[in-house]
């Protein structure tokens, strides 16, 4: 059967194909499109949080003829190993929670796509500028492996101390500027009856996160520079031990809420919430996990990590990470698609969207600006905009994931009372030897 003549968009607009012995003429380049997205293809997107599948209503807005139903799941890695293994991978992947997949390992085994075409192409909202220019440029620089963009890191997640302005007010307690002076608050909530300090004890990983942001307040960016670049001695460095004695100090003065160490993240931040304990690390997705039990009446909010004492090498400085990693598989059936969709998400309007219904911030710059922001939002934004540029990272967790979990289980068994600080550095320090070592882990370097 003959098939209509159809009156293609964008570029090709006012041209008229008929009869149907003629292939459809491929899209060109242009600001519009400039990764020659067939307009009617589908785009095949899997994602592991909602707000992942956001931009899917502009992109069919753009694309009327194109199908596109985001996919949440929760399996990712039982869902998509099998079919990076088969070559028939989706266009479109959010990788994060408990299956989230290995990218060193995909990245080595060339199955991601570079993502550099899309920081250069132009934005969504204005093709006079490219897209690179509309982020946060720190918040890039996680998802390069050797340089190279791999995955687009769309959350810009601030790390801090979690507490009751309420709670505070009432009690007339001050947020603490250093940490004697957390010390010393955690000891006026323990006289008050509450549990002054909790966190995820069956996932330690959140301690670790608290022991590396005191060390590089105290020692300056170059701390987590060294430990991502597994150089000799890098965990037995004075600021690290500094900060790994001074969080010790929470158990050895009893400042740990009872059952610290049995409950695991969402246990741990049930228990805060219902204000059994006064102080809570954790990243400011807190607000979207624990939707529906933060009160208005509790007033959640986020100070940074205190600092050793009163003249630290950061003294602004505050934890932030580019979580939420985004990829393009390189053997994509819809390469293109994918890359726009990431365009597309990328946008100031999705991005909107996303803090809006999620309550974390975007690396687009700006995109929450006007939004009326919860205390824990705003709090975290606060926080980001005072921290200017002494933003702490680091990366090895990313880069060496198995590596972080040692150092995460020992860090764990150290607050337990299990290990002493010696005991403590020398194991993380001879996992970060071994992983040096091996010469099947493909390391990574920054400078």
């Amino acid at each position: 059967m003959l098939k209509r003549r159809t009156l293609l968009q964008g570029a090709l607009a006012g041209a008229v194909l008929s009869g149907c012995s003629k292939e459809p003429v491929a899209p060109s380049v242009s600001p519009s499109n400039p990764f020659t997205v067939d307009g009617s293809a589908s785009v095949d997107v899997i994602v592991t949080e909602e707000y992942g599948g956001f931009a899917a209503a502009a992109y069919r807005k753009k694309y009327a003829g194109a199908t596109i139903s985001p996919k949440l799941t929760a399996q990712l890695s039982d869902d998509l190993l099998p079919r990076f293994a088969t070559g028939t991978p989706p266009d479109v992947v959010l990788s994060t929670g408990d299956q989230k997949l290995t990218l060193g390992k995909l990245v080595k085994d060339g199955q991601l796509a570079e993502l550099q075409q899309l920081l250069d192409a132009p934005s969504w909202d204005d093709q006079a500028a490219k897209v690179k220019d509309q982020l946060v440029p720190d918040m890039l620089e996680v998802g390069q492996f050797d340089g190279t963009q791999r995955t687009l890191n769309y959350i810009s997640s601030v790390y801090g101390i979690w507490y009751s302005a309420s709670l505070f007010q009432r009690n007339g307690w001050d947020v603490p500027r250093t940490w004697p002076d957390l010390l010393a608050l955690g000891s006026d909530m323990k006289a008050a009856g509450l549990g002054p300090f909790i966190y995820a004890g069956t996932h330690p990983y959140y301690l670790l996160e608290l022991v590396l942001t005191l060390a590089a307040k105290t020692g300056g960016p170059d701390v987590t520079k060294r430990i991502d670049n597994l150089e000799d001695g890098a965990w037995k460095d004075e600021s690290v031990t500094k900060a790994i004695n001074a969080v010790g100090e929470l158990t050895k003065r009893g400042l740990l809420a009872p059952g610290t160490a049995q409950y695991d993240h969402l246990g741990s931040q049930k228990r805060f919430l219902a204000s059994k304990a006064g102080m809570l690390p954790c990243g400011n997705w807190l607000e979207n996990e624990m939707k529906g039990l933060v009160s208005d009446e509790f007033a959640l909010t986020v100070f940074a990590v205190p600092a050793l004492d009163s003249s630290p090498a950061m003294a602004s400085g505050l934890h932030v990470a580019g979580t939420a990693p985004f990829l393009v598989p390189d053997k994509a059936k819809n390469k293109a698609g994918g890359l726009e969709y990431l365009r597309a998400l990328l946008s100031a309007d999705v991005a909107r969207q996303v803090s809006s219904e999620s309550k974390q911030l975007t690396i687009v710059r700006g995109a929450a600006d006007g939004l009326e922001l919860t205390t824990a939002l705003g709090s975290a934004r606060d926080l980001l905009s005072a921290a200017g540029d002494q933003i702490i990272k680091w990366y090895f967790d990313t880069w060496y994931p198995d590596f972080a979990t040692t150092a995460a289980e020992a860090t764990g068994q150290f607050m337990a009372g299990g290990l002493q600080q010696s005991e403590w550095a020398g194991r993380i320090q001879a996992a970060a030897d071994k992983v040096k070592q091996d010469a099947a882990v493909t390391k990574y370097h920054r400078d």
